[in-house]
């Protein structure tokens, strides 16, 4: 009797299952496999609590794992959950893997321009394993989960380091990352070294193996994180190399950007600003400046010199560093002019 009770209950979640579109990929007992779209989300760091997925209340808890390789975990997003049926037919998750993102999301790393985007300077971190939790970064509260992308090719995580974060922005203005990549090096320097040049060869099949880059070699694994967002990594494209210079000049290449053709991109250009302070941080001079309208940022390895005077509003002052793709610029050094 129990085990008719048992096909029946089975029976009847494969027939919801297919009234609502979705498709149960397998049942054995109480162990549970469907996919479907995910309806609503809950507003927590690393999506725990109760989502709704095809019309069901599926539980996620930190133990649970959650697979975003072809996309990010989005309303609209297309999941297969697996798991274990609670009574009132909810759903305990053991795992959730993103089988397709929502629109404008293929997981491949080229869908971050549609997620929100917030930059700034870190100032306080998560002590935890692999920082998770919750991060202080230009003012702002920001989430970082097991599921949080963290690229370092710029430098590595520290206070005072400036960073691009992409996620997805709460109610009360704070940010749940699912990425984060850093762009300065609080130690100095950029924290790589660098190539810039045309693609002269690849390899015969695919792009992992060896490139020539400008007269170098460049040596591309399968970790190397290749952005094609301006165009095709081909021969006669112009890139931007970065990573590791080995003893006989070749380089070990942890990222490759192909820069657009048209040569109109300034980002990752040095540049320089000239004019008065209109704005600083409250309370450190690391953080956010205003100079002559522009917006500066200060992170730790920033030279400041004021010999010829203080740091303070109305004070003029040159900029050198780097210039980013909002306009704003990572400063490198700051020093107070003559006003002789």
């Amino acid at each position: 009797m129990k085990n008719n009770l048992m096909k029946i209950a089975t029976l009847a979640a494969l027939i919801l299952g297919f009234s609502q579109g979705n498709t149960v990929l397998a049942s054995h007992d109480n162990e549970f496999k469907f996919t479907g779209v995910v309806e609503s989300l809950p507003n927590t760091a690393g999506f725990v609590g109760d989502w709704r997925v095809a019309g069901r209340t599926v539980h996620v808890t930190s133990s649970t794992r959650i697979e975003q390789t072809d996309g990010h975990v989005a309303v609209g997003a297309t999941v297969k959950v697996e798991g274990t049926t609670r009574s009132d037919n909810s759903f305990d998750a053991a795992e959730i893997e993103v089988r397709q993102g929502a629109s404008g999301d293929d997981g491949n790393g080229d869908d971050d321009n549609a997620q929100p985007t917030f930059k700034g300077t870190i100032e306080i971190l998560s002590t935890a394993a692999g920082f998770i939790g919750d991060w202080r970064v230009g003012g702002r509260t920001i989430h970082v989960s097991p599921t949080t992308r963290i690229e370092t090719d710029f430098g590595p995580i520290a206070v005072g380091a400036f960073v691009e974060i992409y996620g997805s922005i709460r109610a009360d203005g704070s940010m749940d990352a699912t990425k984060i990549e850093t762009k300065s090096n609080v130690a100095g320097g950029d924290g790589r070294d660098e190539l810039k040049g045309v693609i002269e060869a690849l390899p015969s099949s695919g792009l992992v193996g060896d490139w020539r880059v400008g007269g170098r070699t460049v040596h591309v694994s399968a970790d190397t994180i290749i952005n094609r967002e301006h165009g095709a990594a081909e021969v006669g494209a112009s890139v931007e190399v970065s990573g590791a210079r080995r003893p006989d000049g070749s380089f070990d290449a942890t990222r490759i950007e192909v820069k657009p053709s048209g040569g109109s991109s300034d980002e990752g250009q040095p540049t320089n600003v000239k004019g008065a302070i209109q704005s600083l941080p409250a309370s450190s001079l690391v953080g956010d400046w205003t100079v002559a309208g522009r917006l500066v940022h200060v992170v730790s390895s920033t030279k400041l010199k004021s010999e010829h005077g203080a740091f303070v509003i109305g004070t003029r002052v040159k900029v050198k560093g780097i210039m980013m793709s909002d306009g704003s610029i990572v400063a490198t050094k700051i020093q107070v002019r003559d006003s002789n």
